[in-house]
C-alpha cells in the first residue's frame, strides 16, 4: 500500500481531495498534509509517503523549494506538482527538478486517482529492477566468496602452486604476500563469530569461514618474533574471552608453502584442545577449584627450559614444573591426564618448530598412549623426566647434525660476501640442501636469518675498510658486495647507528686521541 502526502495552502482543496477518494479500496494509505512546504517537511520525514502531491505557489516554502529539498534527501520519494494555469514558469522549473508528474488546476478526484496509479505501478517497476539488480548484485558477491574460500582452503591444504595461488588472489583483490605465516583454526557449534572480528581488526589477517562452524585465520607478518609474539597475545586473549570456543595456532612458517603445514599444526591443536576441553568439563564436575587453578601453571617456563635448560636440571626442573600435583587432594586422575596432555602438546610443538628428527615424534607418541594410565605423583615425574630427556638428546643430536652444515654456510659466506649476487639459492647449492631448509636450520639454530647474517658480515668488513683506507663511500659499497651505495649507506646507518662518514671521522679522532 502506497502512502500518500498532500501539500495545498488552500483548506478546502485539502479536504476535498482527502475526502473524494477511498484511498484504502484504491491501494493507498493517505497519510496526512499540510498548508506548505516547512510544514511539511517534518511530517514528510516522519511518515515517509511514497508520493507527495504539491501545490507549486505557497507562503513560506513553495512546492519548487520544497522539491528541491526532497530531491537531495529523499529522493525515492515520487513528487506530483499541482499547477495552475498562468503557472507555466513555475511547472517548467519543476520539470527541471525531476518531479514526477504534474497536473493542472482544478483536478477532479478520478483524475488524480488515474495519475495516482500510474506513479504506484512506476514505484513497483522500479522495486523490481531494484530487486532484481539487487540479486545480481548477491550472486555476484556469492561467487566472489566462494572462489576467495576454494582459494584459500587449497592455499591451506596445499594444493595450489605459488604462483596460480598469487595470480588468483590478485584478481580476487585479497593480499598474500608477506615474509611469514601462521594459521588459527577457531570451532564452535554456537557462537557469535563477530565477537571474535578483533582478530581481523588488530592483526594482519585473511579470514575465511570454511563451513558454518569453523573459522580460518591466515595471520601475515614480517618477522617470525612479530608473529610469535602475536601468537602469544591471540591465543591468551582467547582463552579469556571464548573459552567456549575450541582453537588450535599453527607454529610460524616462511613462504606461501608453508601455509599448508601451519594449518596442519593447527588441525592437531583444535583435536587436542576437543580432547582436553571434554576432560575439563569431568574434572569441572569433579574438581571446580582446583580445575580453575589448573589453568594458570606456567607453559613459558616449560618452553624456556626446552630451548635453554641442561640435561643434568631435568629432575629438579620436572619436580618445580609438576609440584602443584605434590597435593594428594589435588590428584584426581582427570586433572592429571588434563596436565600431562598440556605438557606434551606444548613439547610436541617445540619439536615441530626445530624440525627434529621424525623418530622422537614416533617414541612420545608411544609415552604418550601410556599416560592416561598414570595415577600416582611418582609415575607423573617419572612420565616428565622420560620424555625431556627424550628431547634434550634429539636436541643434542640435532645441533651437532647442523653444526657442520651451519658453520660451512657461514665459512662460505665470509669467503664470499663480496659477490653481490650472492643469494639464498647459491648457498644452498654449495652446501647441497634445499634453501627452504637451510634457511629454516640456519634461523632456528643461530636465531638470525641468512641475511641478518650476510648484512653483518658485509658492515664489519666495511667498517675496517672506512678506518684503514681512503677509498669513497661507493667504492666500499662495491667492495663489500652492494650494488647500490644509497642501500649500503641505509643498511650500515641502520646497523651502527652512525652515517659511514660519521663513522670514519669517529675512528680518526679516536686515533688522534691516542
Amino acid at each position: 500500500m502506497k502512502k500518500v502526502f498532500l501539500i495545498d495552502d488552500e483548506m478546502l482543496i485539502r479536504k476535498g481531495i482527502s475526502e473524494s477518494i477511498d484511498w484504502n479500496k484504491e491501494g493507498f494509505e493517505y497519510c496526512g498534509d499540510a498548508p506548505d512546504g516547512e510544514v511539511a517537511l517534518p511530517l514528510i520525514e516522519k511518515h515517509q509517503p511514497h508520493i507527495v502531491i504539491t501545490d507549486i505557489k505557497m507562503p513560506f516554502m513553495d512546492g519548487l523549494e520544497l522539491s528541491k529539498i526532497l530531491r537531495q534527501r529523499m529522493p525515492w520519494i515520487k513528487i506530483i506538482v499541482l499547477s495552475g494555469h498562468d503557472e507555466f514558469e513555475y511547472a517548467r522549473e519543476a520539470m527541471r527538478l525531476q518531479v514526477t508528474d504534474y497536473c493542472l488546476k482544478p483536478i477532479t478526484g478520478s483524475d488524480l486517482l488515474s495519475l495516482l496509479h500510474k506513479v504506484a505501478e512506476k514505484i513497483d517497476q522500479e522495486d523490481k529492477q531494484n530487486k532484481h539488480y539487487s540479486d545480481l548484485e548477491s550472486i555476484a558477491l556469492q561467487k566472489v566468496v566462494l572462489s576467495k574460500n576454494k582459494l584459500l582452503t587449497s592455499l591451506c591444504e596445499g594444493t595450489m602452486a605459488t604462483s596460480e595461488a598469487i595470480k588468483k588472489a590478485s584478481e580476487l583483490g585479497i593480499d598474500i604476500i608477506a615474509s611469514y605465516y601462521y594459521v588459527i583454526l577457531l570451532e564452535s557449534e554456537s557462537f557469535e563469530w563477530s565477537s571474535l572480528d578483533w582478530i581481523e581488526k588488530t592483526y594482519d589477517c585473511i579470514a575465511f569461514k570454511k563451513n558454518n562452524k569453523e573459522l580460518v585465520c591466515i595471520v601475515k607478518g614480517s618477522s617470525r618474533q612479530q608473529l610469535e609474539d602475536e601468537a602469544d597475545q591471540i591465543r591468551n586473549r582467547i582463552q579469556l574471552e571464548s573459552p567456549a570456543v575450541l582453537f588450535g595456532l599453527g607454529k610460524v612458517e616462511s613462504r606461501i608453502q608453508g601455509i599448508p603445514i601451519s594449518y596442519e599444526d593447527a588441525e592437531e591443536e583444535k583435536s587436542y584442545s576437543r580432547i582436553v576441553k571434554k576432560y575439563i568439563r569431568q574434572a569441572y564436575e569433579e574438581e571446580n577449584e582446583s580445575s580453575k587453578q589448573l589453568h594458570h601453571f606456567n607453559r613459558k617456563e616449560l618452553i624456556h627450559f626446552l630451548k635453554f635448560g641442561d640435561i643434568a636440571d631435568i629432575e629438579k626442573f620436572s619436580k618445580t614444573y609438576s609440584s602443584y600435583l605434590e597435593d594428594t587432594e589435588r590428584q584426581s586422575p582427570l586433572i592429571i591426564y588434563y596436565f600431562l596432555m598440556d605438557f606434551t602438546i606444548t613439547i610436541k610443538h617445540y619439536i615441530k618448530d626445530r624440525e627434529q628428527s621424525k623418530d622422537i615424534l614416533e617414541n612420545i607418541n608411544k609415552m604418550e598412549l601410556q599416560s592416561g594410565w598414570i595415577r600416582e605423583y611418582n609415575e607423573v615425574l617419572l612420565y616428565l623426566v622420560e620424555m625431556l630427556q627424550l628431547v634434550f638428546k634429539s636436541r643434542d643430536e640435532s645441533s651437532n647434525k647442523h653444526y657442520a652444515l651451519i658453520q660451512k654456510t657461514k665459512d662460505y659466506i665470509i669467503a664470499h660476501y663480496d659477490n653481490q649476487q650472492l643469494s639464498l639459492q647459491n648457498l644452498a647449492q654449495q652446501v647441497n640442501v634445499s634453501p627452504a631448509y637451510l634457511s629454516n636450520i640456519f634461523s632456528l639454530q643461530t636465531n638470525q636469518t641468512i641475511t641478518e647474517f650476510l648484512t653483518a658480515t658485509r658492515i664489519e668488513r666495511a667498517k675496517e675498510l672506512l678506518k684503514t683506507t681512503n677509498d669513497k663511500t661507493y667504492e666500499i659499497a662495491y667492495k663489500v658486495g652492494y650494488s647500490d651505495s644509497h642501500y649500503f649507506c641505509h643498511s650500515f646507518k641502520k646497523i651502527t647507528g652512525m652515517t659511514t662518514k660519521e663513522f670514519k671521522n669517529h675512528g680518526q679522532i679516536a686515533s688522534s686521541s691516542m
